[in-house]
């Protein structure tokens, strides 16, 4: 039963729902009885609940660090001591960006000045959005989960008769094996190697799906035939890791198939759109795209892909607000036409563009979205690479165990890499466009925004207690911070560390207020200092105050995300409570029978 459903019943929107306990005395003067209720129903149905955010402040921490200073000492080939053209990188924490930089050059001869506005490839780094679109796909479809094998993703490829999945054996790779490279295809130097040609010579008469299905099982095969596609390619042991960009290729056909929708479509409705990063997101390079021009052939041909491959109208391609890739001496890469190199065919495995900006929403989603389709992809199910990220355990100086998750792209001379820490509500970005040393000027570069005091993975104003924290949050002030864990009211200042107090409900709501509204949304459920009771009808109709009816001598209202029950699986009864008497949402919740909870603790 969905919980939103069951709450709006119970307050006798829509009638009567079995399964549905109404609050015996609607003004919350019940000593408890409607909190009692709704943990019933809790205990029913613990489904995440729909929950609209209020406007979030500006993406741009309003006390954020230049530091471009940083990025120039590497940044501005061919000036001597410098390793590459241009370079731009950003450090986030939480929802918000708080040091951000660009220097050097955008193109060269030319030496475009390099700005933070300006679109560039990410290469491989989108393989984890890639597997994250994927999952969004699983949790849409009760039928797929990521122990689907490719037999059972990929129905096309299994005809009676006409087996494009070769060995045999290959036909049980899930599609867990599939997005941590252990598919067992694995071609030379981790390139797509192929004894048929890269697509077929009708490819202007085909859609974008269609052109990708016969790359991967080659031409129709007859009955008893051979496959030659690259399905059937590259044969290794399976379960043993190889990189290979094919594999993601194939993610990118399972989704075209189940989704009904192209690829790169599929990407923006459900993960471009929903996040804000459309007026930058690009399938391809920026260079290219950037052209005027058309393919040759039929009308109808024209008018299906020279939308794709020619853009020369968006508002960023037309500006010139994008970055162009590099070889080792600093020529600019030539731009290719279609007609000779259809490129772009195969996204999914590294083709995707954005600005630092919207790169930046990207590794806010993997900080702060708690729906399965995001957490799923966070798990360390083998030992070094998982759900298109480079991932695995990280500890603390206390000994907190966290996941980190980092990868590179590269492309066209481009360089960049984002490392994503969710349980420590940091990411780092970086990225380079070409010359002598690229990759070598990026990794200085994360190496040293993850060395700095302001921006290092500690515990913040978190106990750095793998006994009492599992992971922070860090608000917009980076004075207060959400310590997850799971302890009684009575032991909530446990969690604090030194220099830092259990925050009171009133210091919470300052220092969550942007403007007139909430900043953003609490992580998980946290205590704060106050006895706080209620009054109200259930979520979304309530409020904490201190003058309301009591919840317990241990259990008051507290801060609370907008699930009913937290990762840590501390409970709340009723979220989306108002405070001090008003109902408009300031996350407040609980609170009968919700015996723990984590705890907000602010800089003393």
């Amino acid at each position: 039963m969905n919980l939103t459903r069951c709450i709006i019943t119970c307050l006798g929107v829509i009638p009567s729902l079995t399964g549905c306990v109404a609050p015996e005395d609607g003004d919350g003067n019940d000593s408890g009885a409607a909190q009692a209720a709704s943990a019933e129903s809790v205990n029913e149905a613990t489904e995440h609940l729909e929950f609209v955010a209020p406007s979030p402040p500006p993406l741009l921490n309003a006390t954020h660090d230049d530091i471009s200073w940083k990025l120039a000492e590497y940044a501005g080939y061919p000036r001597a001591g410098k390793v590459t053209p241009g370079m731009i990188a950003a450090v986030v924490k939480g929802k918000h960006i708080v040091a951000i930089g660009a220097s050097g050059y955008a193109k060269l001869p030319e030496r475009t000045p390099m700005t933070t506005d300006m679109i560039f490839n990410i290469g491989s780094n989108t393989k984890s959005m890639t597997a994250t679109l994927l999952s969004i796909l699983i949790e849409e479809h009760p039928s797929l989960d990521w122990d689907t094998t490719l037999a059972e993703a990929l129905p096309w490829a299994t005809a009676p008769g006409k087996e494009y999945i070769r060995p045999a054996a290959r036909k049980n790779v899930t599609l867990r094996q599939l997005v941590a490279h252990r598919s067992g295809i694995a071609c030379a130097d981790g390139n797509e190697l192929y004894s048929h040609p890269d697509y077929g010579p009708g490819w202007k008469s085909q859609t974008r799906q269609e052109v990708l299905k016969e790359f991967l099982r080659g031409p129709v095969i007859g009955v008893g035939g051979v496959a030659t596609g690259f399905l059937a390619d590259c044969s290794a042991p399976i379960g043993v890791y190889d990189y290979e960009n094919g594999n993601f290729t194939i993610a990118q056909a399972v989704i075209d198939h189940w989704s009904g929708m192209a690829f790169v479509d599929y990407a923006k409705q459900k993960l471009v759109t929903p996040n804000g990063m459309d007026a930058t997101y690009l399938p391809s390079q920026a260079f290219f795209l950037a052209q005027s021009g058309s393919i040759t052939g039929t009308a109808a041909q024209k008018a299906y892909w020279n939308p794709y491959f020619f853009k020369p109208a968006h508002p960023y391609l037309a500006a010139g607000d994008f970055v162009w890739g590099h070889n080792a001496a600093g020529a600019p890469r030539s731009v290719l036409h279609p007609d000779v190199d259809p490129w772009a065919m195969s996204p999914g495995s590294g083709g995707f563009a954005f600005n630092i900006l919207d790169w930046a929403r990207y590794a806010i989603l993997h900080l702060r979205d708690s729906s399965p389709a995001i957490t799923n992809t966070h798990a360390l199910d083998y030992a070094s690479y998982n759900y298109g990220w480079g991932s695995g355990p990280r500890v603390t100086a206390g000994g907190i165990t966290y996941t980190g998750m980092c990868h590179s792209g590269s492309l066209t001379g481009m360089r960049s890499t984002i490392c994503v820490y969710p349980e420590m509500d940091i990411a780092y970005l970086s990225f380079a466009n070409g010359g002598p040393d690229p990759k070598g000027a990026i990794d200085s570069v994360i190496g040293w925004m993850a060395s700095q005091p302001a921006y290092r993975r500690t515990t913040g104003g978190c106990k750095d207690d793998p006994a009492l924290v599992t992971g922070v949050q860090r608000f917009w002030d980076d004075e207060m911070f959400g310590c997850a864990g799971s302890v009684t009211f009575s032991d909530r200042a446990d969690l604090c560390a030194a220099g830092y107090h259990v925050c009171s409900a009133e210091e919470f709501v300052e220092k969550n207020t942007y403007g007139a509204t909430n900043a953003e949304a609490p992580k998980h459920h946290y205590w704060t200092d106050d006895h706080l009771g209620y009054s109200g009808t259930g979520s979304g109709s309530c409020s904490a105050v201190a003058t309301g009816t009591s919840c317990g001598a241990e259990t008051p209202m507290r801060v609370c995300s907008p699930d009913t029950i937290d990762p840590e699986g501390n409970r709340c009864n009723w979220v989306r409570c108002g405070y001090d008497g008003g109902t408009t949402s300031r996350h407040f919740g609980g609170c009968v029978g919700n015996t723990t909870a984590g705890t907000l603790c602010c800089k003393s």
